[in-house]
C-alpha cells in the first residue's frame, strides 16, 4: 500500500507539470507568430528595412538606405520598436481560437510618435493582420471577449499625459472588424 502511495504521488505531480508546459508552449509560438506578423508588417513600410534584436529581445527596424541627397541634421529618421512584452493574446472575436494584440511604438529622432496597436486574428490556424489603429493606448488585458486597455486623456504635448488621474481605463469588444468602446451602466 506504501509503495502505491509513493508512486502515484511522483506520477500525479508529472502529469501536472506536463499539462501547464503545454499551455504555455502554446501562449509562446503564439506570441512568436505575432512578433513575426508584426516585423513583417514595420518592415513594409521601408525600402530597404534594417533589423537589429536586442538582448532584451525588442526589435528595431529602420531604413536601411542612406539618402544623399537630404542631409539628415536632427537624425529625423523614423524607428519601430517592436517589444514582445507588448504582446496580449486573449480571445478577441467570435471564435474559439486565441487572437493577439501587438503594440509598435516608434519615434522620430527623440521624438515619440503615436504608437500603433495591430490587431491580428486567428484565421486556419494562422495570424493574419485584421486592423492597424493608431492610439494612445496600453493594452491591459484581453478577456471574455473584452479589451481593457488604458488611455491618455492629454495629448502627447501636453505636461500632464503622464500623471495618473490623466489616463482612463477603457474596455472595447470587437465587432464586424472594428474596436467599439463598452459604456458602463
Amino acid at each position: 500500500m506504501q509503495k502505491i502511495f509513493f508512486l502515484t504521488i511522483p506520477v500525479i505531480v508529472i502529469l501536472s507539470c506536463t499539462h501547464n508546459d503545454t499551455k504555455t508552449d502554446s501562449s509562446t509560438s503564439m506570441k512568436k507568430e505575432a512578433m513575426d506578423v508584426a516585423i513583417k508588417y514595420v518592415s513594409g513600410k521601408f525600402k530597404e528595412p534594417k533589423k537589429t534584436t536586442g538582448v532584451d529581445g525588442i526589435v528595431t527596424i529602420t531604413e536601411n538606405q542612406v539618402s544623399f541627397v537630404i542631409r539628415d541634421v536632427n537624425n529625423s529618421q523614423i524607428k519601430y520598436f517592436i517589444d514582445p512584452a507588448k504582446i496580449t493574446v486573449g480571445l478577441i472575436n467570435d471564435d474559439e481560437k486565441p487572437d493577439a494584440i501587438v503594440t509598435i511604438s516608434s519615434s522620430r529622432g527623440q521624438y515619440l510618435e503615436m504608437p500603433e496597436n495591430i490587431i491580428l486574428i486567428n484565421t486556419d490556424n494562422k495570424l493574419i493582420l485584421n486592423r492597424a489603429i493608431e492610439a494612445d493606448m496600453r493594452i491591459i488585458d484581453i478577456k471574455d471577449r473584452i479589451i481593457t486597455a488604458e488611455v491618455l486623456t492629454h495629448s502627447r504635448n501636453s505636461p500632464l499625459r503622464d500623471c495618473s488621474a490623466c489616463k482612463e481605463v477603457v474596455k472595447y469588444q470587437f465587432k464586424t472588424g472594428n474596436l467599439v468602446e463598452l459604456k458602463e451602466p
